[in-house]
């Protein structure tokens, strides 16, 4: 099974990275990179691999969604922003997409799909073939959304995440209700965006909102 350090996945993240911000281009505007930016460092800096290189990237395109590449490269589309009503919506989506990174949920699935195997004395460092390999795989999971179990772990973490930092846990909620009523007048075959993919938006909901309860999370900072 494929096995990276640190190094290694910040490397495969880049490759990932790069084949996405070619796709839809970045946002040109050093304001709103500096903000999304202390957001997601706030919480990243909570999560449990700190120390990474945390990058955070806005995408310049109106669709509503957002990725995560390993390594610590977090994408979200201006599209995804400009619906956002609350900072903690923001900080919900962000902590979901870096529970993917943190879990190595990438890097798990291709294990686990034995899409890619090393040879016993291979590295990914130097080696450019091998590499090609990975991030075409890598950024296939990452573009079709993870499975169902990945989905579900990222909103049950990424919810406490964002507490934790003293954000309101009801953010994602927030966000994915705004997200059905977009996809309300949409065919179930072309859902709009973000999770289109993923677990039924509406059980992930209910979810969150048992979690929240019975953990007893308590609402903080919403912030306009």
């Amino acid at each position: 099974d494929i096995q990276m350090d640190d190094a290694e996945e910040a490397q495969l993240g880049a490759e990932v990275s790069q084949r996405i911000r070619a796709r839809y281009g970045v946002v040109q505007n050093q304001a709103v990179h500096r903000y999304v930016t202390l957001v997601g460092t706030a919480l990243a800096q909570a999560s449990s691999r700190p120390s990474i290189g945390w990058k955070f990237i806005v995408l310049d395109t109106d669709a509503v969604n957002a990725f995560a590449a390993p390594g610590g490269f977090v994408h979200i589309t201006k599209g995804a922003l400009a619906n956002l009503k609350s900072e903690s919506e923001l900080a919900g989506v962000l902590g979901h997409e870096i529970i993917h990174v943190s879990e190595k949920h990438t890097i798990r699935a291709i294990q686990k799909g034995k899409f890619v195997q090393m040879g016993a004395d291979e590295t990914v460092a130097g080696n450019s073939a091998l590499l090609g390999k990975l991030a075409d795989k890598a950024y296939e999971i990452v573009d079709a959304g993870f499975g169902r179990g990945d989905e579900l772990e990222s909103d049950e973490k990424g919810i406490v995440l964002a507490n934790t930092v003293g954000y309101a846990p009801t953010g994602m909620n927030g966000f994915l209700n705004m997200l059905m009523e977009r996809n309300k007048a949409t065919a179930s075959t072309s859902k709009n965006g973000l999770f289109a993919s993923h677990p039924e938006t509406k059980e992930r909901v209910e979810k969150m909102t048992k979690q929240i309860a019975s953990a007893k999370l308590k609402p903080t900072a919403t912030v306009t």
